[in-house]
């Protein structure tokens, strides 16, 4: 990571030494805005508040830190111009992030703590992974998708709304961005082995669709979210069959542009 520093030439921003601030200042995985951004979209459509807003910007904080403050951690025995780039950024990031929780604090009462302190423990097991040198495992990326999905009912509490609707939101927030992950990593694995195995993926969808139906006959969701994660079920099964010919730039896209459509239906259906 450190000797591939001088390679860092182009028409990009650079720090000192060649160092590019884009590898340090912004996160490698592309996908994680998505995941980030739509537990977030969904809180403020459904329970809009200033106190959401400023929790919102928090969790931007501390998502934009997580990057430079790996790299500290895993260089932090050996100090070049890059670690110390990292750190800088590191430290404003989390002022960010800080400086906006307290404002968020201040805005509104405390309930909005409940669904961040139960995802605490899995956002711990994402950086335990972080700080170990692997982001990548499984483990990791599912702990880190329930963590942040936590967002959505935080935001929508920030905003007075009722306790067991929003840990609705949160349910149906995991019934999307876990199988999703699934779905990106078995398509990304049948770019690279042709037998790569869908059933994971396939499982977690119907798990989701299942869990939609309860929570709609309970009357605690809309039917309309059961069409939301089936329509994610078939473009499960219709991306996987052409995973090998879809880039991982135009999978990331195309997963955004379901992930818009999944927030745009659930907070459509809170209204209607």
């Amino acid at each position: 990571m450190v000797g591939s520093e001088g390679t860092l030439v182009g028409k990009q921003s650079r720090a000192q030494n060649g160092v590019r601030l884009k590898t340090i200042a912004l996160p490698a995985e592309h996908g994680g805005w998505g995941l980030l951004f739509e537990p977030i979209a969904l809180g403020l459509l459904v329970a809009p508040s200033i106190a959401g807003l400023y929790l919102a910007l928090s969790a931007v904080g501390f998502f934009l830190a997580r990057h430079p403050l790996t790299l500290v951690v895993l260089n932090r025995k050996r100090s070049s111009p890059r670690t110390a780039l990292a750190r800088r950024f590191a430290m404003l990031y989390l002022a960010i992030g800080i400086a906006s929780f307290s404002a968020a604090l201040v805005f509104t009462q405390h309930q909005f703590m409940l669904p961040l302190l139960i995802a605490t423990p899995f956002a711990l097991v994402q950086v335990a992974h972080d700080w170990t040198g692997r982001r990548r495992v499984l483990l990791s990326e599912l702990a880190g998708a329930i963590a942040i999905s936590s967002l959505a009912p935080a935001i929508a509490l920030s905003g007075d709304g009722s306790a067991k609707a929003s840990l609705v939101l949160w349910a149906i927030m995991i019934a999307r961005e876990v199988p999703a992950v699934l779905y990106v990593r078995a398509c990304l694995g049948r770019r690279r082995v042709s037998d790569a195995s869908p059933a994971p993926m396939i499982v977690a969808h119907i798990l989701a669709i299942v869990a939609a139906v309860v929570f709609a006959i309970a009357n605690a969701a809309s039917p309309w979210v059961v069409v939301a994660l089936i329509l994610l079920m078939i473009r499960a099964v219709v991306g996987f069959a052409k995973a090998r010919t879809v880039t991982a730039k135009q999978l990331g896209f195309s997963e955004i542009a379901f992930g818009a459509m999944t927030v745009i239906i659930v907070a459509a259906s809170n209204y209607f």
